[in-house]
This record gives C-alpha cells, sequence and structure tokens, in this order.
C-alpha cells in the first residue's frame, strides 16, 4: 500500500514539474515576443550604427507629476540626431519641445497623455486591449490641450510655447464666443453651466456616450455637444455653436487643456499658476463684455429675438435703451440679475469679477458723451430756430408741452430757467439727458440738429441775463443735508429723486449744472411753478442767507461723487386702475396679462422693478424701442 502511494505522489510531482516547465517556456515565449522586445529587436540594428546599444525596460521617475513614464522603453532615441530619418518609433521627437521640456524632467505622458507604466503598445496608448485606461493617448490636434494645463493664461496675454496654433485659435474663440457668459473658468464666468475648469479634468468614464454616434473620446463627445446639446445631454439649456470644423477642433482643445493638473507647482507657468491663485490683470470693459455678455447679448448688444428663443435676450446696443438707460440701472442688473430668467447675478462674489471690471463694464455699455460732444454742438455756431422748430415738435413736445411751456416735465420758456441756464449747460442736458427720469439722451440727433434744438430753446429768452455775481467756494456739507432735508425733500423727494418737483440729486443734472444756476434757482425760484425763492419775502422764518444756500449747493454737489446701490422710483402721479385697464389693451399681448413676459422681457420681476425708476419706464414707454416691436 505504502509503495503504491509512493509511486502516486511521484507521478503526481512529475506531471506538475512538467507543467511548471511548460508555464515557463510559454511565458518565456509569450515573454520573448513582447511588444517591447519585438520593438527592441527592431532597434538593435540602427543603435549599433548609432554606436550604442541597450537592454532591458527603461524608465523615467517624475516624483513632482506623479508619475513613472517607460514610454522611452520604445521610444528611446528621441533625441538622436543620427536616426532623425527613421520611422516611429525610431525617430527623433518633431519640433523643439524637448530643448525647454527634457525627458528627464518631463517625461511623455504629461504631454501625450496615454499609460506611463505599461510596456504594451495598446496598453501604453489606451487603445484595444488597453482601452481601460482613463486618459488615452492624444492625436493631433488634440494633444496642444496638454500645453494649457500647464502654460494656459486665459485672462492675459502670457506667452505659450511653439506649435500651439490650434490652442491658441481655440482662446480666440472662447472669448469671442461669449463662454464666461454661462460658464466659470479660473474662478471667473456665470453660473448657469458647469465649471470649465472641473470640465477639463474629466476622463472620457465621467462622460456619458449613450447618445454619442462618433467614437468614445473626450474630444469627440465635446464636439458633439458644442453641436447639439440638447441630444447629447437632454434637458440642457446651452445654445449649439455653429461653428467651421476648423473653429470647433480648436475649441475643443482649448476647453480640454482648462484642467488644473495635480501637478508640483514648478511646472506650470507664472501666468496659469497666477490665475489658479486667483491673480490676474483686471480686463477692460470691452473685454468683459466680449467674453462674458455677448454670448446671449450679442457682440454689438442686438440680444436675442423672442420668436426663436424661449426667453428672448432684450437689446441692450438698442439707442433708445442707451438714451434712458442709468450706469445705476445697469449696475444693478448686472449685480443682481434677473429672478426666473437667464441673466443671473454677477456679483463679485459670484463671478469673480472685480468691481473695477463691473465699472468698466457698465462704461463699455453705457459710453457717456459728455462735455466733449456738447462743445461740439456749441461750436457749430448758430443752428436755425426753424429747423429746431420741427425737431422739438417730433421729440419734446410730448414732455415739455407746445412752445416748452411744460407738461410732464418742466416749462423750458420759464425766464427764471432760461435766464442762469447758459447755452453750455442746455446742450450738455440735451447731449446727457436725465438718467433715472423721464429725460433721455438726444446724442443720437447729431451736433447740428442738437444746434438748432439749442437754437430754439435760446429764442424764448426774453432779454440779456445778469448774473448774481455768486461765487461758490466750499460749504459746509452736513448743515446742508439737514437744510435739504427740512426745505427741500417735501417737493424733490427725500433722496432728491424727484416728487412734485424734479429730480435736483441727480448725477446728470449735478454734473453740468453751474453753481451761478442753482444760486439763482434757491434764492428766487422759479416763476409760475412752486418753487419760491428762499431768500424772498414767502420764505418767512426760514430765509437762507448766501452761507447757508451755499451749504446746500455743497451737500448736492457732495451726492453727485456718490455710487449708489440702490435705485429710487421717483415721482408717479399716476392712477393704477387705469394703467392695468391700459396695460391689459396695450400691452398685455406681448408682456403678458400679469407682466411675466412672454414674446417681450418680463416686467413683473422683482429685480427689473427695483432696477428701473419711473423716469426710465416713462421714457422707455415714450419713445418705444427702435427695432423691436416696442412702439
Amino acid at each position: 500500500m505504502e509503495s503504491r502511494y509512493l509511486r502516486m505522489f511521484r507521478l503526481i510531482a512529475l506531471i506538475s514539474g512538467l507543467g511548471v516547465i511548460f508555464l515557463i517556456a510559454v511565458v518565456w515565449i509569450l515573454e520573448d515576443r513582447s511588444d517591447w522586445r519585438m520593438v527592441r529587436r527592431q532597434a538593435a540594428g540602427l543603435e549599433q550604427m548609432a554606436g550604442r546599444q541597450e537592454e532591458g525596460i527603461m524608465e523615467i521617475s517624475l516624483p513632482g507629476l506623479g508619475r513613472t513614464d517607460r514610454c522611452i522603453t520604445c521610444h528611446r532615441n528621441m533625441e538622436d540626431q543620427a536616426l532623425s530619418p527613421n520611422p516611429e518609433p525610431f525617430t527623433i521627437h518633431p519640433g523643439e519641445y524637448l530643448r525647454d521640456h527634457p525627458l528627464q524632467d518631463y517625461g511623455c505622458t504629461i504631454c501625450h497623455g496615454g499609460q506611463g507604466r505599461a510596456v504594451g503598445i495598446d496598453e501604453a496608448h489606451g487603445t484595444g486591449s488597453g482601452a481601460h485606461w482613463a486618459a488615452p493617448l492624444l492625436g493631433e490636434p488634440y494633444i496642444q490641450s496638454s500645453c494649457g494645463k500647464c502654460h494656459a493664461s486665459i485672462f492675459s496675454n502670457a506667452s505659450i510655447p511653439d506649435g500651439t496654433t490650434t490652442y491658441l485659435e481655440g482662446l480666440r474663440i472662447f472669448r469671442r464666443e461669449g463662454c464666461l457668459g454661462c460658464h466659470k473658468a479660473r474662478g471667473v464666468g456665470g453660473t448657469v453651466g458647469p465649471d470649465l475648469t472641473r470640465q477639463g479634468e474629466k476622463t472620457r468614464f465621467e462622460y456619458s456616450f449613450r447618445n454619442i454616434s462618433g467614437e468614445r473620446t473626450v474630444s469627440n463627445w465635446l464636439i458633439e455637444h458644442f453641436r447639439d446639446p440638447e441630444t447629447v445631454s437632454p434637458g440642457s439649456r446651452m445654445l449649439g455653436l455653429d461653428l467651421p470644423e476648423g473653429e470647433m477642433e480648436a475649441l475643443v482643445t482649448f476647453v480640454m487643456g482648462l484642467a488644473r493638473p495635480e501637478i508640483s507647482f514648478q511646472y506650470l507657468s507664472p501666468g496659469a499658476l497666477s490665475e489658479f491663485k486667483g491673480i490676474r490683470d483686471a480686463l477692460p470693459g470691452d473685454e468683459v463684455y466680449r467674453m462674458c455678455c455677448s454670448a446671449c447679448h450679442g457682440r454689438e448688444g442686438q440680444g436675442k429675438n423672442y420668436k426663436e428663443f424661449r426667453y428672448g435676450v432684450p437689446s441692450i446696443g438698442n439707442w433708445d435703451f442707451l438714451s434712458v438707460a442709468s450706469p445705476e440701472f445697469v449696475r444693478f442688473t448686472i449685480l443682481r440679475g434677473r429672478g426666473r430668467r437667464m441673466m443671473a447675478s454677477w456679483d463679485t462674489a459670484s463671478s469673480g469679477l472685480r468691481e473695477r471690471e463691473i465699472d468698466a463694464l457698465v462704461r463699455a455699455i453705457l459710453p457717456d458723451p459728455g462735455e466733449r460732444v456738447a462743445g461740439n454742438v456749441l461750436a457749430m455756431g448758430p443752428g436755425s430756430p426753424k429747423r429746431g422748430r420741427i425737431l422739438f415738435e417730433n421729440n419734446c413736445m410730448m414732455c415739455h408741452g407746445p412752445e416748452g411751456t411744460g407738461g410732464l416735465a418742466p416749462a423750458l420758456d420759464d425766464p427764471d430757467f432760461l435766464g442762469p441756464a447758459s447755452d453750455r449747460f442746455i446742450a450738455a442736458t440735451l447731449v446727457r439727458g436725465r438718467k433715472n427720469t423721464a429725460m433721455p439722451s438726444w446724442s443720437l440727433l447729431g451736433e447740428r440738429d442738437l444746434a438748432d434744438l439749442l437754437a430754439l430753446i435760446g429764442s424764448w429768452r426774453s432779454g440779456p441775463y445778469r448774473p448774481s455775481g455768486y461765487a461758490f467756494t466750499r460749504g459746509n456739507v452736513e448743515e446742508g443735508k439737514v437744510r435739504f432735508h427740512y426745505l427741500c425733500s417735501r417737493c424733490h423727494g427725500r433722496s432728491g429723486e424727484g416728487n412734485t418737483g424734479p429730480a435736483i440729486l441727480n448725477r446728470d443734472f449735478l454734473a453740468v449744472v453751474p453753481a451761478e444756476t442753482l444760486y439763482r434757482t434757491i434764492t428766487r425760484g422759479r416763476s409760475h411753478t412752486a418753487m419760491f425763492g428762499w431768500s424772498g419775502d414767502l420764505a418767512g422764518r426760514d430765509s437762507l442767507g448766501t452761507e447757508d444756500v451755499g451749504d446746500i449747493i455743497a451737500y448736492m454737489k457732495s451726492k453727485a461723487r456718490l455710487k449708489p446701490d440702490y435705485i429710487l422710483p421717483g415721482s408717479n402721479p399716476g392712477n393704477m386702475q387705469s394703467g392695468r385697464d391700459l396695460f391689459g389693451m396695450r400691452c398685455a399681448e406681448c408682456h403678458g396679462p400679469e407682466g411675466r413676459g412672454e414674446k417681450a422681457p418680463a416686467l413683473n420681476n422683482q429685480e427689473f422693478l427695483n432696477a428701473a425708476s419711473n423716469g426710465y419706464l416713462l421714457a422707455t414707454i415714450s419713445l418705444g424701442r427702435k427695432g423691436t416691436k416696442m412702439p
């Protein structure tokens, strides 16, 4: 019995030994035919010609990049000029890239992608049997996206390596198409869509290819998504991009390069490192508009048609809007957005923009014609009152009344107005308007027409004006504030926004009105109005002396320098019930029965109503919006 067991064990041991020998032989044969050995055999003759020959697997250890690359096991001749005429993988690296990116410092996969530790072709390239790898080898032009991860500087003109023309073209398209209007990148942009910095960090396994018809790569997913967002990502609110093939590839290359790589900071360019830290140069206003606003509002501010788009986008390049919108209105809208609309808040905390960039954006949207245009009007010489009358009847009479006798707006033929009002003051008022009141800017009329209007208004003067000789020096602002509150606010509003009297703490008014005009008006009043002179008998015990008036003027002038954080509505003598009936007859068809916006902007929107003064609404209703359905 014992001998039988011994024979059995010996047989099992023999079979096992033969099996192990067979497996070793198979492994040896397979290893001898592995990809890297096959390549080494092909390269042996070339290396002998170059005077050197090396065996075995070679690798570059890169702790700062968190990787180990064995690509040089096959591509080990990339720096040998003697092998330049040979085909891949036996030739040198193209271009001058290795001069600034030595292999021993950068390796291969940081730029090319692929699995650095693998030595099989499919496994290393992330194709075929290696398709499990999340970051496969990048082909042209998408390999240029790797340059962006270390060198990209979105908000400055920092240098970027040669050979990145496609990437730089993508950056130009990214800025031109206003992608930051919906997406953030490097901490700046909108909040409607996903953060593109995070998007650039995604691997292909983080995308759904259910609705993708082409190859399952990140680049192809982005191309199809940009062309038809709703199909690729159901529920997406993004509008499709109609770009030529070359521009689409460039934009995708740029977006893929927006990632923030998990590598040592020493590999990042100064420009990219600064932006990752939130340090960047301030953008000019026109660049902020182009990058953050143009995708919705159009490159020329033309907006989007309400028939073609679900919500539409108001035109902000329309002269009728620009003539009545105040900097406060635009700034308030930028900072607060529009509830229930695509217009999100762009306050500094959520958008990444800086205060001075928002101020620059407001100036870019609302350029101030200023003193230069007013000076040009005066330089035109005497205008024609006859032509001015036609312009007055077509544009001014609805508010200022026939012959300037007054109505919704103050009388212009009043000698107490025309006396102290200089031609420069009137010209500047015509050019600038009075924002947040119903008085728009009339700069669109042109300098000759404005000179004719000025001639007509000047013809209503009854005689030469004798200045009072008042010379404003400096008053006590706090004393003036108290006097304004007790004596002026009852008619002009607690904050001078206008009530039964006109708005007099208005920045456009205070920017152009001379102290002499203010003094004459305060002391002598305006005939045929409720404004009596505060240095006359009617003032009684509240009669003001020269010093008192100087304090009020000092307070008024101080208000012109402030940047208000809210907009006062101003006076409104209308009847709400009558307005409701008129709204139903005239406005509801486009703005909706409750003003929620259907074919036109939503009026029943709290952010809009907070920003729009009564004067803005009155001017808009009176003037309409040329080029739109708003009459």
